[in-house]
């Protein structure tokens, strides 16, 4: 057992005198509602206007728009705003939101319909590129992050026909296995595209959200978070993580990564008072028990303090937490407990590391 930290600080040496990577000059986007509120596909959760924004953009950024002012870039336009010039795609897009048909995740039609439109775009670029090599190196300086997952585990845990009717073939414990595999064929086919950088962001505890939280009052003192639900997640992360392990090995020049939001986020609901927070269960913006029945519809609703607040709607994290799990996606923290991302941070994936 002494040999352990002597090798973990070989690793970290060999890993620290590695070439670093060029700086990523592009980050594209495929994702559901998580990635972009024009993804969402859930009842009642209705954080963004007629045309597809957020309704509160100012006070409601997601994880991807944070990751963009980290790597110097402006938060990726979604597809249906562009023209499909290769202009406009060259510093990044984002796909979440064409899904083939509302509620179409659960036919995993979201993200074949992405993969699509991102092999696509990554074709559009290999054809400006004055020459191949060119091309090549486009895509190797693009930063690709999937985040599938919780729209599909939203809609299996809510209550009624519709959740059964989500998964009627596999059920909620083989959505697991079917979306986790699905996520990694994603990763293997954006890899034969040219992608070399690829991050790929688990599922938050969503038997902690407040929708969940209300739909489990008969198994919940209002302290806890529905473990059965949180149990579900967790098999889906550690599914995806072990697929993407397997699949790093056959892909040559790539790097691969995996980030556990879950662990972000339940460090921060079990030690609310560490980061600032002093309401973990209730949503900001929302109405009923725990603001979970009803979700975000006006402004009027928004609370006074959602920088204290861990979750802003149904199932969403607000943009306080949402920047602490960025910031720990990014950079290794001195408290390791918070390390979220596996084997490399998203600094070092993107290039950005010193």
């Amino acid at each position: 057992m002494a040999l352990l930290p002597l090798l973990l600080l070989l690793l970290l040496r060999i890993v620290a005198s590695a070439p670093a990577s060029p700086p990523a000059t592009a980050l594209f986007v495929l994702g559901d509602s998580t990635a972009s509120c024009a993804a969402t596909t859930l009842p009642l959760n209705l954080s963004l206007t007629s045309s597809g924004n957020c309704l509160f953009p100012s006070a409601h950024r997601l994880l991807p728009d944070l990751l963009a002012a980290k790597m110097g870039l402006p938060p990726p336009p979604l597809i249906s705003t562009l023209n499909g010039t290769a202009a406009e795609v060259a510093r990044g897009v984002n796909f979440a939101g064409e899904d083939g048909g509302r509620g179409a995740i659960f036919r995993l039609g979201a993200v074949g319909q992405q993969l699509r439109l991102a092999t696509e775009t990554l074709q559009l670029l290999r054809l400006e590129a004055p020459t191949p090599h060119d091309a090549d190196a486009a895509a190797a300086r693009a930063v690709f992050v999937l985040s599938f997952g919780t729209d599909a585990y939203a809609r299996v845990l809510s209550r009624g026909a519709g959740a059964d009717a989500s998964a009627p073939k596999h059920g909620r414990r083989g959505l697991a296995r079917l979306l986790a595999d699905r996520v990694a064929r994603t990763v293997e086919e954006l890899y034969e595209a040219g992608a070399r950088r690829t991050a790929v962001m688990g599922v938050a505890p969503l038997g902690c959200a407040p929708r969940v939280m209300w739909e489990g009052l008969h198994v919940v003192d209002g302290r806890s978070c529905v473990e059965e639900a949180n149990e579900l997640v967790q098999g889906y992360n550690a599914r995806v993580a072990a697929r993407l392990a397997a699949l790093r090995p056959r892909l040559a020049g790539a790097d691969v990564v995996f980030c556990d939001i879950y662990k972000g986020m339940m460090d921060i609901i079990t030690h609310p008072a560490r980061y600032g927070f002093d309401e973990t269960r209730k949503a900001c913006c929302g109405l009923g028990p725990f603001g979970g029945t009803v979700g975000c519809l006006t402004k009027e609703m928004v609370c006074p303090t959602p920088q204290r607040h861990v979750w802003w709607d149904l199932y969403s994290p607000t943009e306080v937490v949402t920047s602490l799990l960025a910031n720990w996606s990014w950079s290794a923290p001195s408290n390791s407990n918070t390390t979220l991302c596996r084997p490399i941070t998203l600094e070092m994936l993107t290039g950005h590391s010193l």
